[in-house]
């Protein structure tokens, strides 16, 4: 077996879906080397700017190694100096020349252009990364730390909450809730499926402080008589999508959230958030956007079943 193929099956990279374990992934490269515009779009400005870095250092270092090759190929640069040509091979690596250091010979003349051209691909590169990262529209979607199995305007639901946090408009928005499990097919093997839950309001003109999803629990939902043991034995996740036109981008945006069965609460509702003051004024406390309490239903009338027709007087 070649080394790099015996190198792939022994690595693993873990995957994580909003912060917590995913999936493992066995068999894979230990570097992303073969998708590195995406691995860099994709890892933290920390991350982007600490490669960055050490890629610069150790391009300075190769270059000043190099000048130091050839004693007194650089005018006023100390002979075996490494500080002199690696600050050399800094001003020549950014195309600033201060006049003091100057290459002197053809061989030094020739690791200097190198290094010139080596410079305008680097800066050529690393600027059209950040205007990437910088220029890729992202919605500020908060979404609610639980889901809730819940009772609203009188039927059983499910129900989560998101929250615009930038404060602009999403246009023509739309959400989408999709419930997976795990199966057992008839010939004995362990699939996932998945089903789209449908929505009391899955589509929104205009999205600019909250929204409150809700899926109907009825004799034609997935949901029907699940309970909280079914759910966890079935490793239920609830894969939430919502989309919009971004106001200021004028380009469409996306945001994601993932439940388990572990997030869900029962008999829960969310808390109010959204104050209206006389003047019609909204205030949107976010300081309370996953907070919930006990759900209060309503007590029957006692004489309700005297109101019915048929009902016992």
């Amino acid at each position: 077996m070649p080394p790099h193929r015996r190198l792939a099956r022994l690595h693993q990279r873990r995957i994580t879906v909003d912060g917590r374990p995913f999936a493992t992934l066995k068999g894979v490269p230990a570097l992303r080397w073969q998708d590195p515009y995406h691995f860099l779009l994709s890892i933290s400005w920390g991350g982007f700017f600490g490669l960055a870095l050490a890629i610069y250092l150790i391009a300075n270092l190769i270059f000043a190694g190099l000048y130091l090759m050839e004693p007194g190929g650089v005018t006023n640069a100390r002979i075996g100096s490494f500080t002199d040509a690696f600050f050399f091979s800094v001003q020549t690596l950014g195309t600033m020349g201060y006049g003091v250091m100057a290459p002197n010979t053809v061989y030094a003349n020739s690791v200097a252009a190198a290094e010139s051209f080596t410079g305008m691909l680097g800066v050529a590169q690393i600027t059209g990364l950040i205007f990437a990262r910088f220029s890729r529209p992202k919605a500020l979607i908060l979404f609610s730390r639980n889901i809730l199995f819940t009772q609203h305007d009188g039927h059983p639901v499910l129900m989560l909450r998101a929250g615009n946090t930038r404060g602009n408009q999403i246009l023509e928005a739309e959400a989408s809730v999709s419930f997976s499990t795990m199966r057992i097919t008839e010939e004995g093997t362990m699939m996932r499926g998945f089903e789209e839950l449908k929505l009391v309001r899955a589509r929104s003109p205009l999205f600019a402080l909250s929204w409150t999803i809700v899926h109907r629990i009825d004799e034609s939902s997935p949901l029907y008589g699940q309970t909280e043991w079914t759910l966890r034995q079935s490793h239920a996740t609830f894969i939430v999508l919502l989309s919009g036109t971004d106001e200021n981008y004028s380009q469409k945006v996306y945001s994601r959230k993932t439940y388990e069965a572990g997030d869900v609460l029962w008999g829960q509702r969310f808390v109010d958030i959204i104050k209206v003051h006389d003047d019609g004024h909204r205030l949107l406390d976010f300081g309370r956007f996953h907070d919930t309490e006990p759900q209060r239903l309503p007590k029957p009338r006692p004489d309700a079943g005297a109101d019915e027709p048929g009902g016992n007087a």
